[in-house]
């Protein structure tokens, strides 16, 4: 009898990140809807999130069985040390979801609310961080400054689950993060949710105002999806994207996106790979603007 085969489903951000947080309930979602007759195997490669799964699965053309979680580190990274391997060399799978984010501090911290933490900071320097100059972390603390007048300092820390250390360390005042990451934090009493960076009060966090109700609408908006390796096959593209539509249907990926106040923003295939042309396009003019791309 032939052994069955074995899904690698890699995970491109280290344990503590929202990656897998989304492998831990997609796969949830294969299981309940018994939507994949392979076993599936967990592959963590988020020590360089992004790159070492772009480079795991280029030395895998055609691979039927291997996929990995993707967001935009995976043009992010490409753009800013200016790579030769791209998306454009990958198999984009599907975008899955949106995310949004989150003002955090300190439970502790001095803040009574948005409104005070933007008065603050415009009147001393804070500091917050992430884990590379040109992310979203620091996209959104460059946005953050500007809007309120402020001197930010910003600090790269190792991993994105050590701007949350950072913080209930001392050593960071303020952050950026999604529901996802900051969750176990805010339950633990360690971190507390000033503002949503949307246009809208969230799910995750309904009481949590917005930041533009307290003056500065800084909003962003993260996907999350799954790419495979170079030249698979239109057959298994198609194979899934019927798992991927199985997995939406179960309690599971409800369970995921309803904690993590994420929307479904389902786009397989084509659709997918020009949405990433088109985030490739705004990444590069927006990265070029701070000055971050190599000369």
């Amino acid at each position: 009898m032939t052994p069955p085969e074995t899904v690698e489903f890699i995970i491109h951000g280290p344990p503590g990140s929202a990656p897998p947080v989304l492998a831990e309930a997609f796969a949830a979602g294969v299981a309940e809807a018994a939507a994949d007759d392979r076993s599936w195997q967990f592959v963590p490669r988020g020590d360089d999130p992004g790159v070492d799964s772009m480079n795991l699965m280029i030395t895998r053309p055609g691979a039927e069985t291997m996929i990995s979680t993707c967001t935009p580190v995976f043009i992010q990274a490409p753009l800013l040390r200016g790579m030769a391997l791209t998306h454009r060399d990958l198999t984009p799978v599907a975008r899955l979801v949106a995310d949004r984010f989150f003002l955090v501090c300190r439970a502790d911290a001095p803040w009574a609310d948005a409104a005070d933490f933007l008065r603050d900071i415009g009147r001393r320097t804070t500091r917050t961080g992430g884990y590379f100059l040109g992310g979203i972390n620091h996209l959104l603390s460059l946005s953050i400054a500007k809007g309120a007048g402020a001197d930010v300092e910003f600090i790269v820390v190792p991993s994105e689950p050590a701007v949350w250390n950072g913080l209930i360390e001392g050593t960071l005042d303020w952050g950026c993060g999604v529901a996802a990451e900051i969750l176990p934090h805010v339950e633990a009493g360690t971190l507390r949710v000033l503002a949503a960076l949307d246009d809208a009060r969230l799910p995750a966090f309904p009481d949590v105002p917005t930041l533009g109700e307290a003056g500065v609408p800084v909003t962003f908006q993260l996907w999350r999806g799954l790419m495979a390796p170079p030249g698979v096959s239109p057959e298994a593209q198609a194979r899934w994207h019927a798992i991927i539509e199985k997995v939406r249907g179960t309690r599971a990926w409800a369970d995921y996106l309803a904690r993590n106040g994420q929307a479904d923003a389902y786009l397989p295939g084509p659709g997918f790979r020009a949405f990433l042309d088109r985030e490739w396009d705004w990444y590069r003019s927006h990265l070029g603007l701070a000055g971050l791309l190599p000369g």
